[in-house]
C-alpha cells in the first residue's frame, strides 16, 4: 500500500528506528510545513537528544533545512524552524497516459516541477522501451542535482515488485520494468498505476481526505481508493478496475469479451461522440452519465464510508450536469441522518497530476534509503541499487560517461 499525508502523532518502528524516523520527520513538513526540532521531537514521541540525531543527519543529507528563528513574540525561546529542502535531489517522473506523447519531468523535494521533457508516439500501445529510455536520459543529464529515484505511472496493473502485469493500453504483459529501468540506469524505480498517483497528486495537493476515492474518466474508466490515509492494491494489486464492472448485461460488447461494462458507456470517447450524435442532448447526456456513475459508487461509498470523491476528467464531460446528477443520485442513495454526505468535486490539479503524484510516490518509498557516510569525505549510498553514490554523483550530469 502506499501512503500519504501526517499523522498528528508518529511513532519509530522498532525493527528500523532509523528509517521509520526519517519517513516521519519528513512527512510532518512535506510539501510545504515548517516545524521545530523540540515540535517534531513531541509528536514523533521522541527525546531531544534522538530528534537532534534524526535532524542533524537529515540536515547533513540535504533532505531538510533550517529556515531561522520563528517570528513568535513575547517571552521564551524562540526555536529554528525546518522544512523541506527543495533543491537537495531531484526525481524522474514519467507518465504513460496521453495518447500520443510520452510525458516526463524533472520534480524537486517539494513536488514541484523544475523541467519537462516528452517524446511523440503513434498510440499508446505503440510506447516502446527506447522512447522510455531516451526519455529518462534526457532528464537524467538536465539535472544538476543528485537523483534520488525514477517513478512511471502505467495505465494497467503494478505488482509491488514493479512488474506490470497487464495495460491493455500499452499492451504490455509480465513486463519486469522497474528491473529494466534499475539495471540500465543504476537508479531506484518505483512503478505504480497512474489512478493510484492521481489520487496520491490529489490528496497531496487537492481537496481529498485520508478516507476518499479518486476517479479518472479518459480513454476507460478507473478509480482508486484511499482508506485511513492508505492507498488500497488490492489482493491482486487490481483495486479500482471499475472500468470493467456490468452495469447493462444487455449493452454493448466490451474490449474484455464482456457486454454493458461502464467504460462502454462512461469513458470519454463514448460519451464526445454520443453528444456529437446528439449535441442538443448533450447536457442530458451527461446527466444520465453522471447519475450512472454515482449509482454505481454508492456501494463502495457506504461500504467504506468514504468522505471525499475527485473526478477528473475532460472539462467538457466532467461539468456542473455530470458532477451535479452525480451528487443527487449518491445523496439519494447513501445520506442518512447519522452521517453527513460525501463531498463531490472536479479534479481541478490539471494534467500534471499524474507526474506529481508518482514524483510523491519516489520520495515517500526511498526517502530513508540516503545514507552519508564522513569516512575520507561525504558519500552518499542508497540500498535499493546497494551500490555506493548509486543516488547521488552517479546520477550527476557531469559524472556521466565517468
Amino acid at each position: 500500500m502506499a501512503t500519504f499525508g501526517n499523522d498528528p502523532v508518529l511513532k519509530a518502528d522498532p525493527s528500523d528506528a532509523r528509517a521509520s524516523n526519517i519517513r516521519s520527520a519528513f512527512q510532518l513538513v512535506f510539501p510545504s510545513g515548517q516545524m521545530s526540532r523540540a515540535e517534531m521531537g513531541r509528536r514523533m514521541g521522541l527525546s531531544r537528544m534522538a530528534i537532534g540525531k534524526v535532524v542533524s543527519e537529515m540536515l547533513e543529507s540535504h533532505l531538510l533545512r533550517e529556515l531561522g528563528m520563528d517570528e513568535r513574540s513575547g517571552r521564551g525561546k524562540r526555536s529554528v524552524m525546518l522544512a523541506v529542502d527543495p533543491d537537495g535531489w531531484r526525481v524522474v517522473s514519467l507518465d504513460l497516459t496521453a495518447r500520443y506523447m510520452i510525458r516526463g519531468a524533472l520534480v524537486d523535494m517539494c513536488g514541484h516541477i523544475v523541467s519537462r521533457a516528452e517524446i511523440p508516439c503513434e498510440g499508446m500501445g505503440n510506447v516502446r522501451l527506447k522512447a522510455l529510455d531516451e526519455l529518462c536520459d534526457r532528464l537524467l543529464g538536465e539535472s544538476d542535482q543528485p537523483i534520488l529515484g525514477l517513478g512511471v505511472a502505467v495505465p494497467g496493473i503494478v505488482n509491488s515488485e514493479g512488474t506490470v502485469i497487464r495495460s491493455v493500453n500499452l499492451k504490455w504483459t509480465n513486463l519486469a520494468l522497474k528491473e529494466h529501468i534499475e539495471k540500465r540506469l543504476h537508479v531506484p524505480a518505483v512503478i505504480c498505476n497512474d489512478v493510484n498517483m492521481g489520487l496520491l497528486g490529489e490528496c497531496t495537493f487537492g481537496r481529498c481526505s485520508a478516507d476518499s476515492m479518486f476517479i479518472k474518466i479518459d480513454q476507460g474508466v478507473g478509480a482508486a481508493v484511499c482508506v485511513d490515509g492508505r492507498i488500497v492494491e488490492g489482493n491482486a494489486y487490481s483495486s479500482g478496475e471499475i472500468g470493467h464492472v456490468v452495469v447493462d448485461p444487455k449493452g454493448k460488447k466490451c474490449v474484455c469479451g464482456k457486454r454493458g461494462c461502464l467504460e462502454t458507456v462512461l469513458s470519454a470517447p463514448v460519451l464526445k461522440k454520443r453528444i456529437a450524435k446528439e449535441p442538443e442532448s448533450r447536457t442530458a447526456i451527461l446527466a444520465e452519465a453522471g447519475q450512472l456513475l454515482g449509482k454505481t459508487l454508492a456501494m463502495s461509498v457506504s461500504l467504506l464510508d468514504l468522505s471525499n470523491i475527485s473526478v477528473s476528467g475532460p472539462a467538457e464531460i466532467v461539468g456542473d450536469a455530470f458532477i451535479g446528477s452525480m451528487r443527487e443520485e449518491l445523496e439519494a442513495d447513501t445520506v442518512v441522518d447519522y452521517r453527513a454526505p460525501v463531498a463531490l468535486h472536479r479534479c481541478e490539479q490539471g494534467d500534471d497530476l499524474v507526474l506529481l503524484g508518482q514524483a510523491i510516490a519516489v520520495i515517500n518509498g526511498l526517502v530513508d534509503s540516503i545514507h552519508w557516510k564522513n569516512v575520507g569525505g561525504d558519500e552518499m549510498s542508497n540500498p535499493s541499487t546497494g551500490s555506493a553514490n548509486a543516488a547521488g554523483q552517479r546520477n550527476m550530469p557531469n559524472k556521466k560517461g565517468d
